[in-house]
């Protein structure tokens, strides 16, 4: 039986419904996450502008050593970055022993299904659904290790900022993300959320997810509960909805265009500008130690409660 190609409207509300359950689900479990596990932060000090500075040049270089790097190297280095983010972020949950043989059952398993299972849409889809667990527990992972290392809303808008440009480089001046995207697909451990449907193929990218899980965790941390609130808003609207829609509006113009699209390149303005309006409405953004001890951090004390003293025993 031969599948025909699908619409481009039906294309749309497919991506729309992948991109809405990635970003929805990540930076949902990420904002849990934050108020219910603290993290045993790695002995680097307080994460801060200089190092959105490092991941931001690590991001950009990317492109470069997907493009230049032989496949099996690509590999060793995701497996290398995917181990450290997840036993890090899950041990403290499920202790060391089980977290190494829930990260070497993921990673084994999508390396092997790159190789066996291609051939058909169920090996595609579930290639998809276990790289999928795999890319968001990484971003949720990551953006608690950001957050509660002390990282401010300031640096995680201004990186969204930078990303916006980067986006817009690398997808439309130079082209090399669609090439990337399309080249890497169906090997292992591909930073990509997302399934199969018919002979397609939608994704968010890994990086859209951790900045999305990053802004809201920040924004929690920074202006409490109705923050994060319209923090989530924005994320739904601007990473979701105008993400999902603004291919199929702008096809009218060019009928080639594809679905993939520089998220950030709406996002990042977005977020920013959120970023200014929340400090001039509420001042001061907290820092870890003042979240810590708001009322917003009561599900956070992982302190075990001290049993009543007895009583005295009474006087003969």
């Amino acid at each position: 039986m031969t599948t025909e190609p699908i619409s481009l409207l039906q294309q749309t509300f497919t991506e729309f419904g992948v991109i809405m359950v990635g970003l929805i689900a990540v930076s949902a479990c990420a904002l849990f996450y934050f108020r219910h596990v603290r993290m045993e932060r790695p002995p680097v000090g307080t994460f801060n502008g200089r190092d959105i500075g490092v991941l931001l040049v690590f991001i950009s270089t990317l492109p470069f050593l997907y493009a230049v790097l032989p496949d099996w190297l690509i590999t060793c280095l995701l497996v290398l970055t995917f181990t450290s983010s997840l036993f890090i972020g899950y041990k403290p949950v499920v202790g060391a022993t089980r977290a190494w043989l829930g990260i070497g059952l993921l990673i084994g398993l999508n390396i092997w299904t790159s190789h066996h299972l291609m051939g058909s849409t169920a090996g595609w889809q579930l290639w998809w659904g276990e790289l999928s667990i795999l890319v968001g527990l990484g971003a949720i992972a990551v953006a608690n290790l950001y957050v509660q290392g002390g990282m401010k809303l300031q640096y995680v808008a201004w990186f969204a900022l930078a990303l916006a440009v980067y986006d817009i480089i690398f997808a439309t001046i130079l082209p090399l993300t669609d090439k990337l995207v399309a080249g890497y697909l169906a090997h292992p451990l591909d930073p990509l959320l997302g399934m199969r449907f018919g002979i397609d193929n939608y994704g968010v990218g890994l990086g859209d997810l951790l900045i999305y899980a990053l802004f809201l965790t920040a924004t929690y941390k920074a202006y409490g509960a109705h923050a994060a609130r319209l923090a989530f808003g924005l994320i739904v609207v601007v990473g979701g909805v105008v993400t999902a829609f603004v291919p199929f509006l702008l096809n009218f113009f060019d009928t080639e265009l594809d679905l993939l699209v520089p998220s950030q390149a709406f996002f990042g303005p977005a977020a920013f500008l959120f970023y200014l309006w929340m400090k001039h409405r509420y001042g001061r953004e907290r820092t870890m130690g003042e979240y810590r001890a708001s009322t917003d951090s009561a599900a956070l004390t992982t302190t075990p409660a001290q049993p009543a003293p007895a009583p005295e025993p009474a006087s003969v």
